[in-house]
């Protein structure tokens, strides 16, 4: 049986493929193969669902790979994962996967959320535009009944297995939870990594200023620059912020006609709703130019421009290690 496990982004992706490639031993004594086909020299599957969204010829020498690896050897239970997959074609990965069992895992965000984590994202990777004017343009994006329904097109209902990121107590352990699914026990894995922070987002003053830089069109790792950033100051790192309750609402009312037919549809867990209901929460402090902690942020943010692109010095990476 293959887990196929397609995203979505924002949700734990990347300390789940951390976790399963860091502990693919262990898991194999379990019967659990992490597939090694289509990582390329990372973590995660991305090279599969990249091959497939190739305009200028599809190179499935990747897709070959993981069927070789899969003859080769027999394991119960075969993990993919890659959070690509949610924009690729279903049915051009069925034709790969074809006469294979298959179980289609996915966790998803309340949208309100999920578009503003993902909207910081793209701001780190160089975007301009605002919240508002990305939205416009991306607002299927959280239209997830959509992709859901194609999904169950060519692999069945059945086959979906559809978790809730959040609960009402906070976000899940998806490591854990991923673990449950594929039956095994978290704690007779050694060295579970978890609480660390592996695709974080920037707070709202910092994301202006991130912003701002994109329009200058300064060459350099922006990666690296944010990492570097946000090593010793978790307070720069902060999710929700764009969007207050009441736009919240808003958002979230756009989505609501689809969400419903997502729930009834393709969600079978009756031990917790899809999504946490809305609540007011305690008012977010920001920072306003006056303030002592955005002074202090935004001379550390020029200091290390001025280092790491001005003076042409390389800074170490935090989150890889490398220079």
């Amino acid at each position: 049986m293959i887990y196929l496990h397609i995203g979505t982004h924002k949700t734990g992706t990347s300390a789940l493929q951390s976790f399963l490639s860091h502990r693919a031993d262990a898991l194999r004594e379990q019967g659990v193969r992490y597939v090694t086909a289509g990582t390329g020299s990372g973590r995660a599957h991305h090279d599969l669902p990249k091959s497939l969204r190739e305009r200028d010829g599809n190179n499935l020498s990747a897709w070959e790979e993981l069927r070789e690896e899969l003859a080769a050897e027999s394991f119960p239970i075969n993990v993919v994962s890659s959070e690509g997959f949610w924009f690729c074609d279903p049915a051009l990965v069925k034709e790969q996967l074809d006469g294979m069992d298959v179980r289609i895992v996915l966790y998803l965000r309340r949208q309100d959320k999920y578009l503003q984590s993902l909207y910081k994202q793209t701001v780190t990777g160089g975007r301009k535009m605002d919240f508002e004017k990305w939205n416009e343009q991306y607002h299927a994006r959280g239209d997830y009944h959509a992709v859901v329904e194609q999904w169950a097109d060519q692999f069945g209902a059945e086959s979906l297995i559809i978790r809730p990121y959040e609960r009402e107590e906070g976000t899940i352990d998806i490591v854990d939870d991923f673990n449950s699914i594929i039956g095994v026990d978290s704690s007779e894995i050694p060295g579970k990594r978890g609480g660390k922070l592996r695709n974080p987002s920037p707070r709202r003053e910092l994301l202006t200023l991130l912003r701002a830089l994109n329009y200058v069109g300064l060459e350099f790792n922006r990666e690296k620059f944010f990492w570097t950033l946000i090593r010793s100051h978790t307070n720069y790192v902060r999710s929700g912020d764009i969007l207050n309750h009441k736009q919240c609402i808003a958002l979230m009312e756009g989505y609501a006609a689809s969400n419903d037919k997502l729930i009834e549809k393709f969600y079978r867990d009756a031990a917790a709703p899809l999504f946490p209901l809305m609540k007011r929460g305690v008012p977010l402090v920001f920072w306003g130019p006056d303030d002592r902690e955005h002074f202090e942020m935004t001379v550390e943010f020029l200091d290390l421009l001025v280092r790491s692109v001005a003076s042409g010095r390389r800074i170490a990476c935090v989150r890889c290690g490398a220079d």
